[in-house]
């Protein structure tokens, strides 16, 4: 598969990621929970972008073009988490909102994310250039972060109390 053929099944990996994110926000009553998934539909329009500038570039020079000339952001996930708790609690009206569709919800992103991040790795294995290697590397990357902060919200809504915990926890272990 060449890196046009890989370019455009990305984007559509990213189109479709995107579209489940906004539909799962919309049906979604919790705040934290909405926050998450309109974030990460935001990202896979980024992504989305980033990969349409791979495509146009290799179509034009027929090679993958060096990620240092593309316009690709790193989001650090762990601050994005802070960004994202801190508006929900600020949304938040009394008890946080239980919402019985989210199990399958999360399960599916998670799932998506999953599949993106074994799709860009089998990429970043089959790479034979570094321009290659570094694109595919850095997308893996960013969808590792994107599992993560679903886990991490996920466990957050399943059991708020032990997630407290397990933040804090640092201070009695140093």
């Amino acid at each position: 598969m060449d890196v046009c053929e890989v370019m455009q099944k990305a984007i559509q990996i990213e189109e479709e990621a995107e579209q489940f994110y906004r539909d799962a926000a919309e049906e979604t009553s919790n705040p934290l929970a909405e926050h998450t998934f309109v974030a990460l539909a935001d990202w896979e329009v980024e992504h989305k972008k980033l990969l349409q500038s791979v495509y146009d570039a290799a179509q034009a020079n027929n090679s993958c073009p060096a990620l240092t000339e593309l316009d690709a952001e790193q989001v650090n996930m762990v601050e994005e988490a802070g960004r994202l708790f801190s508006q929900a609690l600020e949304d938040l009206r009394g008890d946080l909102a239980t919402d019985p569709t989210l199990d399958a919800a999360y399960a599916t992103a998670m799932e998506k994310e999953r599949r993106s991040i074994r799709f860009y790795q089998e990429r970043l294995d089959e790479s034979s250039t570094d321009e290659e290697r570094d694109l595919f590397g850095f997308l893996v990357g960013q969808e590792r972060g994107h599992l993560n902060l679903l886990a991490t919200t996920e466990e957050y809504l399943n059991d708020t109390t032990y997630w407290n915990f397990k933040q804090e926890m640092w201070i009695v272990t140093g």
